[in-house]
């Protein structure tokens, strides 16, 4: 048995893109199919993995991470030495989704942002039998703002909790609790697609921002702490917006804090989501494949200026959406 952690392996990431059948349906704004012309925009220069591999006489794992690192998400690939209808696999006491393939089977999990640095284990069980195979996790150095930011009229106390505003938030909330908690088999048919044409990072995720809160009937002003659960992309009102991985919209709509926001569900627990943005190209229902455009960059919700924010959640955790870029996720 060899347990063997290899450094950093080059990928090939501008794989061919395959246009898969897609049924057009009416979306909100437009009907309309638009491809992205390459997964990666030029200037995404995240392409290296790190790969874990374990192969004995019963199986063969290998584990891909852009970094085996707190926010991050983790591919990996089982291969059985003989046909095996069922595996169960297990990370850190967590039971993982898996997806039977033709040659063996796959599935992801997340590192979380808050997991304690440390070796933990990656458990692939098969009948009785039972392979451990160790995961190093190191420490990422997420930003930490202290500059407090103006929000406008979402930094007065008074906007937030008047009664409208209040009910506003309150149906975007449970919009958004029913969107995650949609389920479906996994639908990733390749891998992902960056969601801009050009990589220019404006807030860095899971960042810590300070936020200036102003209440006019003392005239005071607080301050208010908040992880930034995602990554915000700089752009122009009106450049695309693509989808990262295969899925079906499961929220397509204006809500309070994130404006026109579209959420996707990739199966097996993954979803993506895009907030801010100007206008929509699908509704909820409709089926999208990696790379397809579903919007436009905008600035509506709580937005200070034109931008995209996405967020990528993988079994309920949230990881740097811009780490399932380089894994080489095969159908």
């Amino acid at each position: 048995m060899t347990i063997s952690e290899v450094g950093i392996v080059k990928r090939n990431v501008i794989a061919m893109i395959i246009l898969y059948g897609v049924i057009v349906s009416c979306a909100k704004d437009i009907t309309r199919v638009t491809i992205a012309k390459t997964p990666l925009p030029k200037n995404f220069t995240a392409t290296e993995v790190k790969v874990i591999t374990h192969s004995n006489d019963d199986v063969a794992c290998m584990l891909f991470a852009y970094r085996f690192s707190q926010g991050n998400v983790v591919y990996f690939e089982v291969v059985p030495a003989s046909d095996a209808k069922e595996i169960n696999v297990i990370f850190n006491g967590k039971n993982i989704p898996i997806a039977k393939r033709s040659w063996g089977f796959r599935g992801f999990f997340a590192i979380a942002p808050d997991e304690k640095p440390g070796t933990y284990l990656f458990t692939v069980t098969i009948g009785t039998k039972k392979i451990d195979i160790p995961v190093v996790v190191t420490r990422t150095a997420f930003l930490v703002s202290t500059i407090p930011m103006d929000l406008g009229k979402f930094s007065q106390k008074e906007f937030l909790e008047s009664p409208e505003v209040q009910e506003f938030i309150q149906q975007s909330t449970e919009k958004k609790q029913k969107a995650f908690a949609t389920q479906f088999a996994d639908l990733i048919r390749g891998r992902a697609f960056h969601p801009c044409d050009v990589h220019e990072v404006n807030s860095q995720f899971w960042a810590k921002r300070v936020y200036k809160l102003y209440d006019n009937t003392n005239g005071k002003t607080q301050t208010v702490e908040r992880i930034h659960r995602g990554i915000d992309l700089n752009g122009d009102v009106g450049d695309p917006v693509y989808a990262m991985l295969d899925g079906i919209v499961v929220l397509a709509e204006m809500l309070f804090y994130e404006g026109n926001m579209v959420i996707i569900n990739h199966g097996n627990g993954i979803f993506s989501y895009y907030m801010h943005m100007e206008k929509l190209y699908v509704a909820s229902g409709d089926k999208v494949v990696a790379g397809q455009q579903i919007g436009t960059v905008g600035s509506t919700g709580m937005s200070t200026g034109p931008h995209l924010h996405v967020s990528l959640v993988v079994g309920g955790v949230q990881v740097n959406p811009m780490s399932i870029l380089p894994l080489p996720i095969r159908e």
